[in-house]
């Protein structure tokens, strides 16, 4: 790229009338000093720029002793082309890296590594494809700018340090876990110890790649020796106690369909003492036990069924005697005030005792009860059936 023209002294261009102002620049700061020369008049004498409006204009910055070119317009004399004009390029690229520079402090202090990491790529891609001045000051904002970023960098080197201490502890641990007796135990120690890792960030690439390989060595080898240890010892396990649980089953079956329901309960809960101790028959322990339960609530269902209509039946029995003992109740009262014991009365109370034996049973409390009930009002109503004609023979 173009770089801006450098001058260690002003040009004077050898006119004693020209005018040189300083002034601040708006975005640089820098000294701006502006040159107006090569005023004429009309006979072509030089005069003061404030005697003509046909003079040249020349800028340029003061940075370090040095002046940069950055506009040139030419008297007219000479043309009165502009022949330089780099005012707003320069300040447009001088404020784009100031920009740049309150992002690489605003990043400076994450800690998503990775993330701000890519996005300082992206911060330095942006620098490098703006236009190089050569101007003094551009160094000045690279170093605004390279500072945070050289403090994010410190940053990320300790935090790849800090891992990496984390990280080989890890691995440490994973190893030992070879040693441990119960396998069940350190199964779980290593996946915490798997969930630590994820949780632990990066240490770098390259040593990431390198603890990463001593860990998963580490654990894939326990978890062959834990595969070993299952293949020669709860594997037989579980193999005979699936076949102890297939034969339970079969006797689950026949159980399932006895119909004296008190031998078949004692079977049942003999079977699950049995299928308790049987012990675990590994990845098919479920399904042997749906099905040897479903042969369990069979039966189970089928005496309660069974319980279900006889307590019906009792419930009927015990409705139909209860309709009895009212009945009889109401012809005692009934004659008890009028004191008619006619054949009609006496006749329906003899009965209703005799219905009372063809109806059945409708449980024992319940149905002696009823029966205490009904034998009150038997026995009370035939001594005063007595008492009546005895009177009325008297009479």
């Amino acid at each position: 790229m173009r770089q801006m023209k450098r001058l260690r002294e002003l040009p004077d261009f050898r006119d004693p009338e020209a005018v040189v102002e300083e002034k601040e620049d708006s975005v640089t700061h820098l000294p701006l000093i502006e040159i107006r020369y090569g005023a004429r008049d009309e006979d072509g004498q030089q005069v003061s720029p404030e005697a003509a409006d046909n003079y040249g204009v020349w800028m340029g910055l003061l940075d370090e002793n040095s002046y940069y070119e950055i506009y040139h317009k030419r008297a007219s004399y000479e043309g009165g082309e502009v022949i330089v004009d780099e005012i707003e390029e320069v300040h447009t690229n001088i404020n784009k890296r100031n920009e740049l520079v309150n992002k690489s402090t605003e990043l400076s202090t994450s800690t998503s590594w990775g993330e701000t990491a890519h996005a300082y790529k992206e911060l330095m891609d942006e620098w490098k494809s703006l236009r190089n001045f050569n101007l003094p000051y551009q160094q000045k904002i690279w170093e605004f700018f390279k500072t945070p970023m050289d403090e994010f960098y410190a940053a990320l080197e300790e935090n790849h340090a800090n891992v990496k201490a984390v990280k080989e502890k890890l691995v440490d641990q994973a190893r030992a876990m070879l040693e441990a007796e119960d396998l069940d135990q350190a199964t779980k120690a290593i996946k915490d110890l798997q969930k630590q890792w994820k949780e632990a960030g990066s240490a770098g690439h390259e040593t990431d790649e390198e603890l990463w390989k001593s860990f998963r060595e580490a654990c894939d080898a326990f978890f062959d020796k834990k595969h070993e240890q299952w293949a020669n010892t709860v594997l037989p396990a579980q193999e005979e106690a699936k076949a102890k649980k297939e034969a339970l089953i079969e006797e689950a079956i026949q159980a399932a369909n006895l119909e004296n329901f008190k031998e078949g309960s004692a079977a049942f809960r003999s079977l699950m003492a049995r299928w308790k101790e049987a012990g675990y028959a590994g990845k098919v322990d479920q399904k042997l036990w749906d099905e040897f339960n479903a042969h369990q609530q069979y039966f189970y269902n089928k005496k309660k069924a069974y319980y279900d209509n006889i307590n019906k039946e009792l419930d009927e029995h015990y409705e139909a005697k209860k309709a009895l003992v009212e009945e009889a109740k109401s012809i005692l009262s009934k004659a008890e005030y009028d004191h008619d014991f006619s054949y009609e009365r006496t006749n329906r109370m003899k009965e209703i005792n005799k219905e009372w034996k063809t109806i059945g049973a409708a449980g024992r409390e319940r149905e002696q009860e009823l029966w205490h009930k009904l034998r009150e009002i038997m026995d009370r109503y035939f001594e005063i059936a007595r008492e009546y004609h005895i009177l009325k023979n008297i009479g």
